[in-house]
């Protein structure tokens, strides 16, 4: 039977999870539609104000992704501590904490980026406070990287795969295995 503490651990570690990887999902549907399919240039048929409102969007969903991410930190650091005793016979656990810590700071450096993008804007009337092309340039900067894309695909990856894990739950050992 778990205690209170590890099913609120676990229940903000579910909750934010879910909202952290839709919303991380929704992020690059968002992003990428003002680039031409598969370049990193400005789709010409979008007009300047249609790319704003598309950067906005996309900023709006990373303080949505960033909240959860913190949330789901929260419950998953708690959790991670509350069920140790279980990682002898559950090695799923164990490989999903794992997971878990590798995600933490690529996350970090994520939302870090998303908050410099996020001053450029209102958040009252989601008007920009910065010049269009200094709002161009530092969202494109986000995605020109290419170590950072990679981090945050393996990120993705490795969120998928925890769930995966849960689902699953592979290398685990039953009460009579373990007492042999």
């Amino acid at each position: 039977m778990q205690s209170k503490a590890s099913k609120f651990f676990l229940l903000l570690l579910l909750l934010g999870g879910v909202i952290w990887i839709g919303g991380g999902i929704l992020r690059m549907v968002v992003g990428y539609s003002v680039f031409v399919p598969g370049t990193l240039e400005w789709n010409p048929i979008q007009s300047d104000a249609a790319r704003l409102q598309s950067i906005w969007l996309y900023t709006l969903l990373g303080g949505w992704t960033g909240w959860s991410s913190a949330v789901a930190v929260l419950g998953g650091i708690g959790s991670m501590i509350n069920l140790r005793p279980y990682f002898r016979r559950h090695g799923w656990l164990v490989m999903a904490s794992i997971l878990f810590c590798l995600v933490i700071p690529i996350q970090a450096y994520v939302v870090m980026e998303d908050y410099r993008l996020w001053t450029f804007f209102d958040a009252a009337s989601s008007m920009p406070l910065a010049p269009q092309q200094d709002i161009f340039a530092v969202f494109l900067s986000r995605f020109i990287n290419p170590i950072v894309n990679v981090l945050v695909a393996m990120s993705t990856l490795a969120l998928v795969t925890i769930v995966a894990l849960g689902a699953l739950q592979p290398l685990s050992q039953s009460k009579q295995t373990s007492t042999k």
